[in-house]
């Protein structure tokens, strides 16, 4: 995907992701959700425009490159600030303060190659300037936030052809401290050394003065330069030396330090003899970078499709972690409504009739819910409300309301009938009138009227004086009223369902009855 192309389709994407999550995810309120999306929109409106103004003024392309410095770069360099190798580009840092805050878009640093002269004198201005290449090489690799490996380039006047010396390997195993380094040299001097020996070289003076040289340049690095670039004992992300290598730059002067001691240790004149052919340009030493560690890189077009991907994962998480919670809320608030009703006791009514009202009520929200379709909160295949609804109508139908109380309304026989007689007295309307406004007030439902009486007499002549009154009422109630003689039912009960003790007057008053009862019509349901 074009860079261009990407920055003006990836922004709105995550934009609507980040609004869906906002407003149809996460439990929030109205205003709750729009404080969240205003800082949310502003934040991708400058991410958007950013990214705009990158892929306009960048490409997709990442060159690598190999960082020089040190005190004698620019004897490699010849001047250049660049150089391009076989599959790297060489810069230049004239500066150790360049190498600490080195960073350019599009580059890939695989690695620093330091350059130091033998022949140069040391003096005190010389160990202060490796000295600072050897903590901005610190520094850098903190700032890169990855290892970033380092070779070694020696470079002396040596009467051979330019860039010899170089050892066939210079490869050291990764040193982070100076005994690790010192170790590494000698082993590779001597493999130089047989190296040189068993050369094809006719001249074995020449083969000789080259050993000579070789050893001696090794041993000067070794007590010269390493100990400046490398600790005594190494730590946690110091680091490493990966290569170290040595260079021919021309003429042999007799002046420099190396060279005095070569001399005198062998008793030869290294500067006697010349070279076949006079030094040309430094080559550039791609056998010393070749031992850094090849660093892992991915094309433009993968870290935006893995991007993509990461992208898509983080708000996929971050949906399903919301609609866990929510998913887990709805579980607690079904619970919370189902032990509620539960935990109430067949004799706590009303109360556990209004619990049961709350439950059918959740009962149907949630079947509501997968009904109309399940809302993204809840969604992203964690929906629990079809087991919670299940759970519910399981609980429901195990409820059995109680009966509707019937609706009764007692009369006392003394206020309509004489003692022992059927017959209503005039004044017994009185008390039937408000029975009237309340039958034709339900005219839904039929009328039971039971007659009652005290165990005074014979039993047999109380349940047909209770039979007799009962009719009386009935009679008088359908000549008072629209409705039929079928809407009414009479029964008389006599003294087998007495209210009180038929052992005093009071509680005989009180036997002595009509109830007159209120039922529903069967097959009717409330």
């Amino acid at each position: 995907m074009p860079r261009i192309l990407w920055h003006w389709l990836f922004p709105p994407m995550v934009l609507t992701l980040g609004l869906l999550l906002i407003w149809r995810s996460l439990a929030l309120t109205t205003l709750s959700a729009a404080l969240l999306s205003l800082p949310w929109l502003l934040l991708m409106l400058v991410l958007w425009q950013h990214g705009l103004r990158r892929a306009n003024t960048s490409t997709d392309r990442t060159i690598d490159v190999i960082l020089l410095g040190g005190p004698a770069a620019s004897d490699l360099m010849q001047g250049h600030a660049s150089r391009e190798g076989l599959h790297q580009r060489w810069l230049w840092l004239a500066d150790a303060e360049q190498l600490a805050s080195w960073h350019a878009e599009h580059y890939r640093v695989c690695g620093l190659l330091l350059v130091v002269n033998a022949d140069q004198p040391l003096s005190a201005a010389t160990d202060p300037a490796l000295s600072a290449w050897q903590r901005a090489w610190q520094h850098a690799q903190q700032q890169l936030g990855h290892p970033l490996p380092a070779a070694l380039l020696v470079i002396a006047a040596y009467p051979a052809q330019a860039g010899s010396l170089q050892p066939s390997n210079p490869a050291i195993p990764p040193a982070t401290d100076y005994p690790a380094a010192q170790q590494a040299i000698t082993r590779q001097g001597r493999a130089m050394e047989a190296e040189s020996w068993h050369s094809n070289i006719e001249n074995r003076q020449q083969a000789l003065q080259n050993s000579i040289a070789l050893q001696w340049l090794q041993q000067h690095t070794a007590e010269q330069f390493l100990p400046i670039l490398l600790p005594q004992q190494s730590a946690r992300g110091s680091p490493a030396l990966h290569a170290i290598g040595w260079m021919c730059a021309g003429d042999l002067t007799g002046d420099s330090p190396w060279q005095q001691a070569a001399n005198q240790a062998s008793h030869l004149r290294l500067h006697s003899l010349r070279p076949a052919n006079p030094p040309q340009a430094l080559p550039l030493p791609e056998a010393l970078v070749a031992s850094f560690p090849a660093r892992l890189s991915c094309p433009p077009s993968l870290q935006r499709l893995a991007w993509l991907f990461t992208t898509v994962a983080l708000f996929f998480t971050a949906f399903a972690t919301s609609s866990a919670w929510n998913n887990h809320l709805l579980i607690q608030q079904s619970e919370a409504r189902l032990r509620a009703f539960q935990m109430l006791k067949p004799t706590q009514e009303p109360l556990r009739g209004h619990a049961a009202q709350t439950l059918q009520a959740w009962q149907e929200h949630l079947n509501s819910i997968a009904t109309n379709g399940i809302p993204l909160r809840l969604d992203i295949g964690l929906y629990q409300g079809h087991a919670l609804a299940s759970i519910s109508n399981e609980a429901l139908r195990r409820y059995q309301p109680p009966a509707p109380k019937r609706e009764v309304v007692r009369l006392d026989s003394t206020a309509l009938f004489d003692s022992g007689k059927a017959v209503l007295k005039p004044q017994a309307k009185l008390a039937l009138q408000s029975v009237l406004i309340w039958l034709q007030a339900n005219p839904g439902k039929r009328v039971l009227i039971d007659g009652h009486t005290d165990n005074t007499g014979n039993a047999a002549s109380n349940l047909q004086l209770s039979q007799a009154r009962a009719e009386a009422v009935r009679s008088w109630l359908v000549t008072a009223t629209t409705f039929p003689i079928t809407h009414f039912a009479v029964q008389g009960l006599g003294d087998t369902q007495p209210l009180d003790s038929n052992d005093d007057a009071t509680g005989r008053s009180k036997n002595r009855r009509v109830e007159i009862t209120l039922i529903e019509p069967p097959g009717n349901t409330r």
